[in-house]
């Protein structure tokens, strides 16, 4: 065999590769093996996150609850215009775990204080995004998700979206170990 056949041959082969590779890659798990339930509550989680943190940091950091409470009546409202209603309660905390402001869509506002909760505490000393059970005085457990409100790298409050645990596993599929499990910071 000359060098051009060896040459054909040598690109037919990588060609092979580069296709196999390209097959391999579509069939794999999207998103390092995550189910599409926990897939698709990150999806939900990040565009609440998109569409409220930067809304929402100046008047956190001016530390006006009465202007947060405006900006999440006003983004509630927009939502659902838009047909996208919030599916989850919404609050902003202080720097000490202390309400804003909070809107419930669609039901009587629950106010929460989150001053003592260890998890919610660590996210604003971390700046990291956390998540946590919480566990009304009727049993409702409620599933978490505290999303630092940072300016300039420091947390200046945080953002805290509770899910219904029962509503969202019907809603979306995700059991309480993904919950748990689910990594917001990614």
């Amino acid at each position: 065999m000359g060098k051009a056949g060896r040459h054909q041959n040598a690109v037919a082969v990588t060609a092979a590769l580069v296709v196999l590779a390209a097959f391999l890659s579509a069939c794999a798990m999207p998103d390092s093996g995550q189910s599409e339930a926990v897939l698709s509550f990150k999806k939900e989680v990040r565009e609440t996150r998109e569409t409220l943190v930067p809304a929402l940091i100046e008047e956190v950091a001016n530390r006006d609850p009465h202007a947060v409470k405006v900006i999440l009546d006003k983004q509630c409202d927009l939502a659902k215009e838009n047909g996208r209603p919030f599916a989850c309660g919404i609050t902003v905390l202080d720097l000490h775990g202390i309400t804003f402001a909070s809107v419930t869509p669609g039901e009587a506002i629950r106010r929460l204080n989150y001053s003592r909760n260890e998890v919610v505490m660590q996210a604003l000393k971390n700046n990291k995004i956390v998540t946590t059970k919480l566990y009304l005085q009727d049993g409702t457990t409620l599933y978490a998700v505290g999303i630092p409100l940072a300016r300039s790298g420091e947390a200046r409050g945080l953002l805290v979206l509770t899910f219904d645990a029962r509503e969202l596993k019907d809603r979306v599929g995700i059991t309480e170990q993904e919950f748990l499990k689910v990594d917001l910071n990614r």
